[in-house]
C-alpha cells in the first residue's frame, strides 16, 4: 500500500535530501581543500586523525594491579597532575610511596615535598623507596617549595614528585593564588618531562574538601580513598582494606570503585582486596 504522504511529510523528506546533498558537497570541498594544502605544505602538514593514531598516555604503575586496570592506562598518567584524597589512614600515602618506588625501579630519581616536616622515612623504606634516589624537600615557605619544584620540572631532574598534604602551607598569605599560578605553568613543563606529580590532600570527611583549592581543575586524575575495615590477627592490627573511587580520569573510565588491601607485616605490602 502507498503511504499517505501529506504535504508536510513530502516537504520534510525533500528537506532531508537537500541536507544530505549539501553535506556531501561540503565533504568533497573539504577533501579538495586538504589536497591543495598538502600539495603546498606537504602531506604531514595536514590530515585526518584515526583512532589508532592517538598514542596512549604513558603511565607509572601504582603497585595495586586491580587499580591500574581500573584506571584504563595501567597506572598514574605521566606528564600530568594526580590528586590523592583521603581521611587519615586510608591508603593514599601508601600508594604515593609505592609509586615512588616504582619510579626508582625504572632508574629514576624522585622528590618528596614534606610540607609538615614530619615525613616518616621508615614508612617510605618499608614501602620500597630507596634513599639513594630520593630527595626530601622541607620548605619553610610556599614560595620556596614552588620554586624548587618548578626547577625540578624545568630541568627534568625527577620522574615522580609527591607533595604531602599541601593545606599545611595554607596560612601563608596568597597561598592559593601562588599555587594556582604554579599549576597553570607546571602543566606545560609536565607534558615535556613526563614527570608524575602527586598531591596528597587530607580531608576530615569525603565531602569536606578545602575551599578555594584549584587542584580539581588542574588534575587529570583524582582518587578518593575511604578505609572500609581494619585487618586483624587476634588483637593485633596487620593492615586495612580501602575503597578507591575514581572521581576524575581524563584517560579512562571514572566512578569505578576498587578495593585495595594494605598489609604491615615485614614491610608494607600493596594487594588487591
Amino acid at each position: 500500500p502507498v503511504p499517505d504522504l501529506t504535504y508536510e511529510r513530502l516537504f520534510y523528506i525533500i528537506s532531508l535530501g537537500r541536507c544530505a546533498m549539501s553535506g556531501k558537497g561540503r565533504s568533497r570541498k573539504l577533501q579538495h581543500t586538504v589536497s591543495v594544502l598538502q600539495n603546498r605544505f606537504g602531506v604531514r602538514a595536514i590530515g585526518r586523525m584515526a583512532a589508532s593514531d592517538a598514542a596512549p598516555c604513558p603511565a607509572l604503575p601504582t603497585g595495586f594491579p586491580a587499580l591500574d586496570r581500573a584506571l584504563g592506562i595501567g597506572g598514574l598518567p605521566k606528564g600530568r597532575i594526580t590528586e590523592l584524597i583521603g581521611v587519615g589512614t586510608a591508603g593514599q600515602a601508601t600508594l604515593a610511596a609505592k609509586a615512588l618506588a616504582q619510579a626508582q625501579r625504572q632508574g629514576q630519581h624522585v622528590l618528596y615535598v614534606d610540607a609538615y616536616h614530619d615525613v616518616d622515612l621508615d614508612f617510605l623504606a618499608r614501602c620500597g623507596v630507596r634513599f639513594d634516589a630520593l630527595t626530601v624537600l622541607r620548605p619553610s615557605t610556599v614560595a620556596q617549595a614552588l620554586e624548587i619544584t618548578d626547577d625540578f620540572l624545568r630541568e627534568g631532574g625527577a620522574v615522580a614528585i609527591v607533595w604531602d598534604r599541601i593545606p599545611a602551607l595554607g596560612p601563608e598569605p596568597d597561598f592559593l593564588g601562588r599555587l594556582d599560578a604554579a599549576l597553570r605553568e607546571w602543566n606545560m613543563w609536565l607534558s615535556r618531562s613526563l614527570c608524575v606529580l602527586l598531591f596528597l590532600t587530607e580531608v576530615t570527611a569525603p565531602q569536606a574538601y578545602p575551599n578555594g583549592l584549584s587542584l580539581p581543575y588542574f588534575a587529570s586524575l583524582r582518587l578518593l580513598f575511604q578505609r572500609r575495615e581494619w585487618l586483624r590477627r587476634r588483637q593485633r592490627v596487620i593492615g586495612f582494606v580501602s575503597e578507591v573511587s575514581i572521581l576524575k580520569n581524563r584517560f579512562g573510565p571514572s566512578g569505578r570503585p576498587t578495593l585495595i588491601r594494605v598489609r604491615f607485616s615485614n614491610g608494607i605490602h600493596a594487594e588487591d582486596a
